[in-house]
């Protein structure tokens, strides 16, 4: 549609324009100074505006706070903030639906907020009204208001700086919200382009880190964790369980591209020291606290916690003593307290002992070459040996480790464990490793015998002779 100049918001922006011109070549009079000309246009935000109108508001406001303070980096982001908030009030009380060129105005809002220096984002000093709450709510959380994805995981820009003011408002709990649109989302999420982008401009990890660590505090992923732990233990993976997984990947892959990225020397000091700072923190609070770390002992997600353990370890054992210096000292010293408290939890808190015991099962050899091996507990050190003496049939056919719980995939035909097999689940579109066709419930089967078979060998040492091979009739 035609954008019609005869509009009276056009008007107010055309002589808007006129009066920065004469600014720019004037300079400021008794009558006419940048804050007046702001302040007009800023107004225009109180009034119904088409996305064209709205769009030109937001960078002629902007190009006018631009021209005043322009050394002033401080100075410039509190005024993006307030600008934002105004922006973002006009497009709650219109019930904007990201669609068209609304798609290409709400990109505009989400790009000043980019450039809003962190230490005054997370400040605040302002306060997003009720409304604004719930139409963010609603864009982060519904795809048929927001189709694009990207948009949606950029509301947590805006999510995190409310921090932990996740109450109930209007009948709506503002947490619950939040989780339910992260369990739809994070899926999305991509280390490369969200996590340590090129541009730290797009970065959302700081934002996510911060939403996940306030929900945690807050108790509202509490029922999120005990949903993946219903459907782990059913061996029915739905989304809850993936988004766990996912989280905790995230983290992983993060501390990964922070170490090559800083060993390339694509990623300075300071903000690899804020990165593994975020990941140790994400890890301790999310994965290995006493509240929620005997999620991860359920067999898939614990490979996944164990996987993220071994990079922690890797960048403290390796990459710190690179960042230490008299500038980082403090900071390296926390890095090195809190894994080992992440350690402790790990190998001495009795609800994390099936993790401590999968990560000596499958990482021993790494951990030792990493660690040197001296914080490890002796009994599980020896406990580790059972592979060594297990026989053929009582061993995963994918990771060739000894199997605690065995499961039969139906069309390969293969005995793999349930740690295995729900780590397959985990996936995005899970498949069996041996045909790669599709892993769904009914392509798999428990195996009640040899489950007996492989615990009687694991508590007494003796083996049953008249043990008969697993067939594809046994059921869950």
């Amino acid at each position: 549609m035609e954008h019609n100049t005869g509009h009276p918001a056009s008007r107010v922006l055309a002589a808007a324009r006129n009066d920065l011109a004469l600014l720019k070549e004037q300079g400021e009079s008794s009558s006419l100074t940048h804050w007046n000309v702001f302040t007009t246009v800023v107004n225009l935000f109180n009034k119904h505006l088409c996305p064209h109108d709205f769009v030109k508001a937001l960078y002629l406001a902007w190009e006018l706070t631009y021209e005043k303070y322009e050394l002033n980096l401080t100075a410039l982001s509190t005024i993006r903030l307030y600008l934002v908030s105004d922006a973002l009030e006009c497009l709650a009380r219109q019930g904007v639906r990201v669609l068209g060129p609304w798609k290409v105005a709400v990109k505009a809002v989400i790009g000043f907020l980019r450039y809003c220096e962190s230490n005054i984002l997370m400040k605040g000093g302002f306060v997003h009204s009720g409304s604004v709450k719930l139409w963010v709510l609603d864009v982060f959380g519904d795809a048929n208001l927001c189709p694009d994805v990207n948009i949606r995981l950029d509301m947590l820009l805006i999510i995190h700086v409310w921090r932990c003011d996740y109450g109930v408002f209007r009948g709506v709990d503002v947490g619950e919200r939040i989780t339910a649109g992260l369990v739809q989302l994070y899926e999305y999420m991509n280390v490369t382009h969200h996590f340590i982008p090129e541009d730290r401009k797009f970065d959302l990890c700081r934002p996510s880190f911060r939403v996940l660590y306030s929900l945690n505090k807050t108790g509202h992923l509490t029922e999120t964790f005990k949903k993946a732990t219903k459907q782990i233990e059913s061996l029915s993976v739905g989304p809850e369980a993936r988004f766990v997984a996912r989280m905790v990947e995230l983290v992983s892959g993060g501390v990964v591209m922070t170490m090559e990225r800083f060993q390339s020397k694509t990623l300075n000091a300071e903000n690899t020291m804020e990165m593994l700072e975020m990941a140790l923190v994400q890890l301790g609070e999310l994965v290995f606290s006493k509240y929620n770390v005997e999620t991860f002992c359920y067999r898939g997600l614990g490979k996944v916690a164990c996987v993220a353990y071994i990079q922690v370890a890797k960048a403290n054992f390796e990459l710190l003593p690179a960042l230490s210096s008299p500038e980082f000292a403090s900071r390296c010293d926390f890095l090195r307290k809190t894994f080992d408290r992440i350690s402790e939890v790990l190998f001495k808190s009795p609800k994390s002992k099936t993790l401590a015991q999968l990560l000596m099962a499958d990482h021993k050899e790494e951990l030792v070459k990493i660690t040197g091996g001296d914080f490890i507990p002796q009994d599980l050190a020896q406990s580790s040996q059972v592979a060594e003496n297990c026989p053929e049939r009582f061993l995963d056919g994918l990771t060739q480790t000894p199997m605690e719980s065995p499961v039969l995939l139906r069309r390969s035909q293969v005995t793999v464990d349930e740690t295995t097999l729900v780590y397959l689940l985990l996936q995005k579109a899970p498949q069996c490793p041996f045909t790669r066709t599709p892993l769904h419930y009914g392509s798999f089967c428990r195996i009640p015998k040899l489950h007996q078979e492989i615990h009687a060998w694991r508590t007494t040492g003796r083996l049953n002779v008249d043990h008969q091979e697993p067939s594809s009739s046994a059921g869950h």
